[in-house]
């Protein structure tokens, strides 16, 4: 049933933040298009959905790629005001609607976070992105002038759309957004730490979207009873149903777990522990680290108001304290969520803020032909101090080193003006002496160095076949 009147200048839809995970009702949001903009389908001037009554086959660049020509289903069309929030959530169009919405909110984040509107890396070739809703087959992607979502079976032997997964559109959405910022190294030269970035910022471009819906962020901390160092549904990535999800964010690898798989000459991956790795395990640290720091962040936002006293402060703890001491954390936390809900509420949405920040940031700065996790670690602490949480630096700092990841043979502190220090005690500002990319709306650049690019970004871990039906 609708809340009353609406007073909006944007255009309104209705998201699932997780539709697998058992929210059962999808999210009013406001989208930036102004209400009436928006052509059916939907489609704007940026991307257009088409939603095949059948497509069996998912593109395959170069040899198969959009347009889409095969008999479609009517497309979603907005009410008399504009809006797309009243298409029935059992109807085809409503599938086409989620997709489209689920997209454009993620680029409304982004394009607030860099403060530019971002420009498709293949428009000089492809102007309009192509969003698919359902092709048979139990992956999702993107590619040049394309997104589509397939969907994947559940243990309990259901069946979960991702076109109704916000977190597996904004990430791949994500995908190309990087692509479209960054750009690609030429092709031949792409490393394996390329490729894991851009698994795990895709990754985080999908959890800072999840946490912007108001259902989520209450959930989270409802269950959590405040305490982010439980898992929780913020940190589950891809969810394919209550209990099943593609990917954690929480993960405690390292960079020595993952320095035996490499990225062969052919474009292989080669993994002699037989686990089939490849750039999604290698991403693990780097999305461990800040996941994290988001976390940091809340906890220090708690500490200093004083929500929490500091015995139950876990920075800096071992897994083993927490674990030994886990009942007096729940215990605190739980007593005082009780009593201050919305200042926790507030102090998520602040670490929220600040880590989009810090990835907008590299995004902006990083060049693709020298892109390794020391330099994106350091773009994002030059970020976070000028965000200013320099005091934090340390914790922050040994998030990355924990892992592994190494900055700060590419940071220094500016003291004065003409005069650095290496990053130590000193007082002075943070910054990464290289400079920095300084693209800006679109990284467009040789479109077969894209798609050598995508071509490995392989995604074992969901069944590459048709799923039946």
């Amino acid at each position: 049933m609708r809340a009353g009147p609406r007073q909006a200048a944007g255009t309104m839809f209705r998201l699932y933040p997780a539709y697998a995970d058992g929210f059962a009702e999808p999210e009013r949001v406001e989208l930036s298009p102004p209400a009436g903009s928006l052509r059916p389908g939907p489609a704007d001037g940026a991307m257009a959905t088409v939603n095949p009554l059948r497509k069996d086959r998912p593109y395959d660049p170069p040899g198969y790629m959009p347009p889409y020509r095969g008999p479609v289903h009517h497309p979603a069309l907005p009410d008399a005001g504009g809006h797309f929030d009243t298409i029935p959530v059992e109807s085809e169009q409503f599938l086409a609607a989620h997709t489209y919405g689920s997209v454009r909110r993620t680029l409304d984040i982004w394009e607030a976070e860099l403060g530019h509107r971002i420009v498709w890396w293949h428009a000089d070739f492809l102007p309009l992105l192509e969003l698919i809703p359902m092709v048979q087959w139990a992956n999702a992607h993107s590619g040049p002038g394309f997104l589509e979502m397939g969907r994947q079976p559940t243990a309990s032997g259901g069946i979960a759309p991702f076109c109704l997964d916000y977190d597996v559109l904004a990430h791949e959405t994500g995908h190309a957004i990087l692509f479209s910022q960054i750009g690609t190294p030429e092709a031949g030269t792409v490393t394996r730490e390329f490729l894991a970035f851009h698994e795990s910022f895709a990754d985080l471009i999908a959890i800072i979207g999840i946490l912007h819906f108001r259902a989520v962020a209450a959930h989270v901390l409802r269950e959590t009873e405040g305490d982010l160092y439980r898992p929780s549904d913020a940190s589950r990535i891809g969810i394919i149903s209550r209990t099943e999800q593609i990917r954690m964010a929480t993960s405690a690898a390292t960079m020595a777990d993952v320095a035996d798989v490499e990225l062969a000459p052919d474009g292989s991956w080669i993994d002699p522990s037989g686990q089939h790795r490849n750039q999604h395990a290698i991403a693990e640290p780097l999305t461990g680290a800040v996941f994290d720091i988001l976390v940091e962040f809340y906890q220090d936002a708690l500490v200093r108001q004083g929500l929490i006293a500091p015995a139950a402060d876990a920075r800096g703890w071992t897994r083993q304290e927490v674990a030994r001491d886990g009942a007096l954390l729940d215990r605190a936390f739980a007593d005082a969520f009780a009593r201050f809900e919305p200042l926790f509420r507030a102090a998520l949405d602040r670490a929220r803020d600040l880590v989009a920040a810090c990835i907008a940031h590299v995004m902006l700065t990083l060049k693709p032909e020298t892109l390794t996790f020391a330099r994106v670690t350091a773009r994002f602490l030059e970020a976070a101090a000028a965000q200013g949480e320099a005091p934090l630096m340390p914790a922050l700092l040994g998030q990355f080193l924990r892992r592994g990841i190494d900055p700060r043979p590419h940071l220094e502190i500016a003291v004065r003006p003409g005069r650095v220090r290496r990053l130590s005690r000193a007082r002075g500002r943070l910054i990464v002496p290289e400079a920095p990319n300084r693209v800006r709306g679109c990284a467009c650049g040789d479109w077969r160095s894209f798609l050598a690019a995508r071509r490995l970004m392989i995604h074992p871990h969901r069944e590459q076949a048709v799923v039946p039906g």
